[in-house]
């Protein structure tokens, strides 16, 4: 069995999951961009009032002027559903009807968060690379689970040249209950063959841990950025500033 080091002690791990955004994913270079597309293109069916942009950003957790994301806050945390239903919400405060803000947040989703603004916007974390060629170079299994779209986690993982070095990518619609649930991690260990008791995961926010501590995985390392070292050590196994840290 292979291993890996983190704050100067090793690990023997027989498998590493990754979440995605914030983790593999630079949240803030990368969704920050989207976040502003997906405001702007809300325009286009609404008068796009002040009140309107600043719910959004309150909704999601976000504030695209000052480049800044709420690591305990809906995108950094939620799922793309509860996300398409709070952006359903912001509209219909606008006084447009339930059904109709529902069509619209699906119509904007589809265009903005599709491959076209994928591949403007998405950057890979420093390190994110390196440490999963690593990690093949070891034999060491690495899959991605995050509460994205499957289909669109794919995507982004090929965009920043991570697909080659991962094994296995689910996502919420992959599972019957999406994180902190621990369906990820058991479906990804059983299709695996690996023992969750062996599993390394990665992550940048408290729903990663809660993910790991539910799935009872050997380790869980907390990677700082949206959410300060202090609270992630609280919840986390090992905390790092960067993905770097993991050799």
């Amino acid at each position: 069995m292979s291993s890996i080091s983190v704050s100067g002690k090793s690990y023997d791990t027989e498998l590493v999951i990754f979440d995605k955004d914030g983790t593999l994913l630079d949240f803030e270079k990368t969704w920050i961009g989207v976040i502003r597309e997906l405001i702007t293109s809300l325009g286009a069916y609404t008068p796009l009032t002040p009140a309107l942009r600043q719910r959004v950003q309150d909704a999601l957790g976000v504030s695209v002027d000052d480049f800044r994301v709420d690591g305990n806050g809906l995108l950094a945390m939620g799922t793309f559903v509860e996300c398409n239903a709070l952006l359903t919400y912001c509209l219909y405060r606008e006084g447009i009807r339930w059904d109709r803000a529902h069509g619209i947040v699906e119509e904007v989703g589809a265009a903005v968060f599709g491959p076209e603004s994928r591949k403007r916007h998405v950057q890979a974390a420093p390190g994110a690379i390196d440490l999963l060629k690593m990690l093949k170079s070891r034999d060491i299994p690495a899959a991605v689970a995050t509460n994205d779209k499957r289909a669109d986690a794919l995507v982004d993982m090929k965009l920043i040249g991570a697909l080659p070095y991962i094994d296995l990518v689910l996502g919420a619609d992959s599972v019957d209950n999406s994180k902190p649930a621990p369906d990820m991690v058991e479906k990804i260990c059983s299709s695996m063959g690996k023992d969750p008791g062996r599993t390394i995961l990665i992550g940048d926010t408290i729903m990663d841990a809660l993910l790991g501590r539910n799935a009872s995985v050997m380790l869980t390392i907390g990677v700082s950025g949206i959410v300060s070292a202090e609270e992630l050590a609280r919840h986390m196994n090992v905390v790092v500033s960067s993905l770097r840290d993991i050799t």
